[in-house]
């Protein structure tokens, strides 16, 4: 069962106790009983949610589970719906607890993803090209030469095909145009990756670094994130966030995957839901600096590496590179579902892409 799944049956569990106990009166102690009618409605509607949908792999099913996770959420809900006593807040908390798992049932039907939702798509099946037919090739760069002016190079993928997807060492990297497209209201980034070594500063998607967003890992393996936005109240804000308890082991294939949007970061690993972060203020992202392009495998393009003292670009350690393989990485304008994350991880892991 997913995290999230897991959270809000926790959540409605232990305030379905809270009313049992708290509706437990003497008999001589009058009570009031709030309108039932919106948690009715809410429970009808989900029963009718439930019954109608059915479970598999296909378009407009649901994935495995998410039926029987659902009726324990309305069960749940009936339950301080049929107890004595219960205020008008506890019922309205209930309505809100229900609609929550109803929303996190809708996550788990499998849809396909909008036409134009994907902005690019780099198979690294012998270049850096991108297959989406938007036009967003990738260039293949020396990385700085403090690093040791490495290469992007060719290796075998996840499925042990030759020259299918890339190593990244001492810096090598892809360098694509930079575009509006590329900023977004909301983002996913999926690539399969495997790592050969453990360093705090292995970036593998920059858009001018934390001047708009990059995606990299850091010294526990985890997956991480930074975004830099105008918040509403036109102020600055940055977030960066990682997966929390789950980290990547070093030479295996993984699947990873973070959605972004004002307010809302997901991880998913492997196709699951590792962490949803949703602790900070909604924005637009900030853009990124004139002539600082999308760069893959690098925390910047070499070029905009500088050795001038204090200058934002001013090589540092921590503007760092990939250690690891890079494979069929995606970037879409919206933020993909959990079963469509889960769809795509369970078709790509059997499936050489092409």
């Amino acid at each position: 069962m997913r995290k999230s799944q897991i959270w809000l049956l926790s959540m409605l569990t232990l305030f379905s106790i809270g009313i049992v106990l708290s509706g437990c009166k003497e008999d001589d102690d009058p009570c009031t009983t709030g309108d039932k009618t919106e948690l009715n409605q809410a429970i009808t509607d989900a029963q009718a949610l439930h019954d109608g949908a059915t479970e598999g792999a296909n378009l407009g099913d649901y994935l495995a589970g998410s039926k029987a996770t659902l009726q324990t959420s309305i069960d749940l809900a009936k339950g301080v719906r049929d107890t004595d006593c219960v205020t008008q807040a506890q019922l309205d908390a209930a309505v809100v607890s229900l609609n929550a798992a109803v929303d996190e049932f809708g996550n788990q039907k499998i849809t396909g993803v909008e036409p134009g939702a994907l902005v690019a798509h780099w198979l690294f099946n012998g270049d850096g090209n991108d297959a989406s037919g938007n036009g967003y090739n990738g260039t293949a760069h020396a990385g700085h030469a403090n690093w040791g002016g490495g290469m992007p190079e060719l290796a075998a993928d996840r499925h042990g095909n030759a020259d299918y997807c890339y190593k990244f060492v001492d810096g090598g990297n892809f360098v694509v145009p930079n575009n509006p497209a590329f900023i977004p209201g909301e983002l996913t980034i999926s690539v399969w990756m495997k790592l050969y070594e453990t360093w705090a500063h292995s970036y593998f998607f920059s858009n001018d670094i934390w001047n708009t967003y990059k995606f990299q890992v850091q010294d526990a393996n985890k997956p991480f994130f930074t975004a830099h936005f105008m918040k509403s109240d036109q102020t600055e804000g940055w977030i960066d966030h990682d997966t929390d308890t789950e980290t990547l082991e070093l030479d295996t294939w993984y699947q990873v995957v973070v959605t972004y949007t004002g307010g809302k970061m997901t991880f998913y690993i492997n196709g699951v839901k590792a962490k949803e972060w949703t602790d900070f203020d909604p924005g637009t992202l900030m853009e990124p600096h004139a002539g600082v392009d999308i760069c893959i495998g690098q925390a910047l393009p070499t070029a905009i590496y500088t050795d001038i003292p204090d200058d934002p670009y001013e090589w540092k350690e921590w503007l760092g590179h990939f250690k690891g393989y890079l494979d069929d990485m995606r970037f879409y304008n919206v933020l993909l579902t959990d079963a469509q994350v889960q769809t795509q991880y369970n078709y790509e892991k059997d499936n050489v892409i092409e």
